[in-house]
């Protein structure tokens, strides 16, 4: 087991090393290169070509493609000094070339352990998916715009009232399967990446939302109670999370005059609140227990739209708190509440 003392702690070291199911190897900086004291068998399998020891072989000759060495190269510099490395990288196998999590650690005499973590099958899902998003969410745009035209010519083509009804509840849903296509392209993009939270000014993002919205929905009254300023942690993703609420409450009201109030306000040191409320028909107790995670997502039990669940996922990614409420006076009450950020003098 390389060539440090061998104590009791070694020997339960050595025994996780030799079990472990990715693929770690044990090397040597010798002349600012790795070369190889030992590897364990996940390694051996998957980079040995058939070769039972590895023992003083080149690990860059070994598994790195011609075209990565200057890559690999770059992680032997800092390992020297002392530095971790951590990537996604390609490298040969006895199976040819395939996609690994790296991680590098150095240790102490120029020694170090990289471990390998195959992701090439998930790497490949992830890109079939991209693809396949893509191109059924085009599909689907032309699909929804031919639907809606041709449900628009039989509004024109007749004077039948129920004939009429059910073309403009062909248009209807058309609409709504364009706006779920939006939904699910806006849902990619916010969660494609780990947010960097920053101070963010939530009452001027709930202004540009509630102008914007008050004009989509002017039968709807939209109320705001907030401060000048308020800042969470947050970042660009706010402005989705509220739009889809606001938009939510004002789409889906059915009331006679229907109405959504907007309020931020602080609730201590550390924490602010959003809360939106409106008098519409509120959301079904099963929908309500799937979005805040209280009930499994069955076929039965899944919710109607993705709005909400934007709204669930990006609050997940805050470290915020979500509840939904409906009140005995009717309505829906959505609270979110989220870390302060405080700027220092």
């Amino acid at each position: 087991m390389s060539n440090y003392p061998r104590t009791e702690g070694t020997n339960r070291f050595e025994r996780l090393f030799n079990e472990l199911n990715e693929a770690v190897v044990e090397f040597e900086l010798v002349d600012g290169a790795p070369v190889i004291i030992q590897a364990n068998a996940t390694f051996t399998e998957t980079f040995g070509h058939g070769t039972d020891s590895l023992s003083g072989v080149s690990l860059n000759d070994l598994i790195v493609p011609t075209d990565r060495r200057a890559e690999a190269e770059q992680f032997d510099q800092q390992t020297a000094a002392g530095e971790t490395n951590a990537a996604v990288v390609e490298r040969v196998t006895a199976d040819g070339r395939r996609q690994f999590v790296y991680r590098g650690v150095p240790i102490e005499n120029d020694h170090g352990f990289a471990i390998y973590t195959d992701v090439t099958t998930e790497l490949r899902r992830e890109r079939h998916l991209d693809v396949l998003q893509r191109v059924l969410r085009h599909n689907l745009r032309n699909d929804v715009n031919v639907i809606d035209g041709q449900a628009e010519k039989i509004r024109e083509l007749t004077d039948n009232e129920e004939i009429r009804d059910a073309a403009n509840s062909i248009s209807d849903t058309a609409c709504g399967l364009a706006r779920l296509s939006e939904e699910a392209k806006t849902v990619d993009r916010v969660l494609g990446g780990s947010p960097t939270l920053e101070p963010t000014d939530i009452t001027a993002i709930i202004e540009r939302v509630v102008t914007v919205c008050s004009e989509e929905f002017p039968a709807t009254t939209i109320t705001t109670d907030c401060p000048t300023a308020l800042l969470v942690a947050a970042d660009a993703s706010l402005r989705v999370l509220v739009e889809s609420l606001v938009d939510n409450a004002a789409r889906h009201n059915t009331a006679a005059e229907p109405t959504v109030s907007v309020t931020a306000a602080v609730v201590d040191d550390a924490t602010a609140e959003l809360v939106v409320a409106d008098n519409g028909p509120g959301i079904p107790a099963t929908e309500r227990a799937v979005i805040t995670g209280d009930q499994e997502i069955t076929p039965l039990h899944h919710g109607s739209g993705l709005g909400l669940w934007l709204v669930r996922w990006i609050t997940d990614r805050y470290g915020a708190d979500l509840s939904i409420e409906t009140p005995v006076s009717g309505g829906t009450t959505v609270r979110i509440a989220f870390d302060r950020a405080l700027i220092s003098a």
